[in-house]
């Protein structure tokens, strides 16, 4: 990749505060997926890895077919609210999402081994099970806004900053006046002794989702063991804008930097642009798509009827992504006394192209259960090593080392059976920061219900999660800006509908 692409690409996303380039936050954005699962172990804060019986099991551990008796089929739907609370140079805003969609759909067979007269009915190999599901393992509906007077940097002054290296942004900053050239270095036309009013929106929106093929056997009620391949994909756009209100710089600060400037020539049309004010309007979309392969082996080991020790193990996702990405600019130049335009530039479209290759991290679970007669408790913890993400293979090997860690995750859920029918459930997710100097930590409380009659089950359950990013709406290394904090709050709802036959 040359560094004109990887310069304008990073400088789209700059999010999360330690985004040194844009194929790492996408690398990370898709590594952080969830186990696909039903309303009933999402509401149990997803502690799954030595529980089976569920059609979550298909992606989660496949070892938990084996606990399968029937043959079992279910589709869920969810709904989502996210919104996000920005604060930049101490103005705060909030903006908000919903939306409805299909989450999972999924289904079990049940094939019992034969078993001939006179065998021990409960040792052996008792069932070989085999499930197939789709799952939407993470949705990108978001929108960041934030809005602020910042009286440290400008736009222009990223535009200074590439003028020398990018060709783009070099007839950006002049075509539209606001850099200028001194022969030694580029500097920016606009003022630095006021604020500059600057807005920034990003909608971002899509899925990432998996199709697992999973199998899954019963040893003697004690031992389960299972293994599954899934193909993966997702589809994420961002569709960004970026303005800036501001003023020029007056005729002495112009005479500062270069005494020779077009600016103070009264024949350039550049003198009439002296105190004016400006107005500045970035666009860029995005749009990045991915398919992929991984597998999993599983197994759960039961030493008596209370106790359920699970171990998984996932290979890594290997991605083929391609990516779209279209940026430009316009610049409008304002007489501050009758408020009227006085120049306009609209810069061209530059659309580019790119194919890669991503590595997800492998992930290594443990999970411990106890099953009583009236309910149940699960915790598991999992291993992710974001260092191990890899990108184009081994390209930014050591960038991904220096940005990213290893880190734990912790679940922990219940369930209990207020009567045959009724069941209520509770649980608690935490992910981990993936961060090697940023602290971004993810949890997750949810809630549900569970109702059975006869061979129907309905399903219910609330997530609410929350987590903390920084977001840069430029870079530059000479006036670098205040990074916006935003509040992530996410509140889910899933309701699954399902039948045993």
């Amino acid at each position: 990749m040359n560094s004109k692409k990887f310069t304008i690409l990073a400088l789209f996303i700059a999010f999360a505060g330690l985004a040194h380039a844009q194929y790492l936050e996408d690398g990370l954005r898709i590594s952080q997926s969830d186990q696909g699962s039903t309303a009933r172990f999402k509401a149990m804060g997803n502690a799954q890895t030595a529980l089976g019986g569920d059609l979550s099991s298909i992606a989660g551990n496949p070892a938990g077919l084996g606990y399968f008796n029937n043959s079992d089929a279910s589709i869920s739907f969810d709904f989502i609210n996210d919104g996000n609370q920005s604060s930049y140079y101490s103005n705060s805003l909030v903006t908000q999402q919903n939306k409805l969609g299909f989450n999972q759909v999924g289904v079990v067979f049940n094939f019992p081994t034969y078993r001939s007269s006179g065998q021990d009915l409960q040792r052996g190999w008792l069932n070989f099970n085999v499930g197939i599901s789709y799952n939407k393992t993470q949705d990108f509906k978001s929108a960041v806004t934030f809005q602020g007077e910042n009286d440290m940097s400008s736009y222009t002054d990223m535009l200074a900053d590439e003028s020398a290296y990018d060709d783009v942004f070099y007839d950006w900053g002049y075509q539209s006046y606001l850099v200028d050239d001194n022969g030694e270095y580029y500097y920016p036309t606009t003022s630095e002794e006021f604020t500059n009013n600057q807005r920034n929106e990003d909608f971002r929106s899509g899925v990432q989702h998996q199709t697992t093929l999973a199998f899954g056997a019963n040893y003697s009620n004690r031992f389960y063991i299972g293994a599954s391949v899934g193909i993966a994909g997702f589809e994420y756009r961002s569709d960004r804008t970026y303005s800036e209100l501001g003023i020029m710089k007056d005729a002495a600060a112009i005479n500062f930097y270069n005494p020779t400037s077009e600016f103070l020539d009264p024949s350039s049309v550049a003198h009439d642009f002296l105190d004016a004010d400006y107005e500045l309007l970035f666009t860029g979309n995005k749009v990045t798509r991915g398919s992929g392969v991984n597998a999993t082996l599983g197994m759960i080991f039961t030493p008596n009827n209370m106790i359920r020790i699970g171990v998984s193990a996932t290979t890594p996702t290997w991605y083929q992504v391609t990516e779209d990405y279209s940026m430009y600019l316009d610049t409008w130049m304002v007489d501050p006394a009758t408020d009227g335009e006085i120049f306009t530039y609209e810069a061209p479209q530059e659309d580019y192209y790119d194919e890669y290759t991503v590595r997800t991290p492998f992930k290594l679970n443990g999970g411990i259960a106890a099953v009583f007669e009236q309910g149940l408790i699960s915790a598991d913890v999992e291993y992710v090593d974001y260092a191990s993400l890899r990108i184009n293979d081994e390209e930014y090997t050591s960038l991904v080392q220096d940005t990213y860690k290893g880190t734990a995750n912790f679940r922990i859920g219940g369930e209990y059976r207020f009567t045959p029918e009724f069941l209520v459930r509770a649980g608690y997710n935490y992910k981990g920061s993936p961060y090697q100097d940023y602290e971004s930590v993810r949890q997750t409380v949810s809630a549900g219900l569970g109702y059975r009659v006869n061979n129907y089950y309905i399903d219910l359950a609330y997530q609410n999660q929350s987590y903390s990013f920084e977001y840069t709406p430029y870079q530059s290394e000479v006036n670098p800006t205040q990074a916006a904090t935003i509040d992530n709050a996410r509140n889910n709802v899933i309701l699954t509908l399902g039948v045993k036959f």
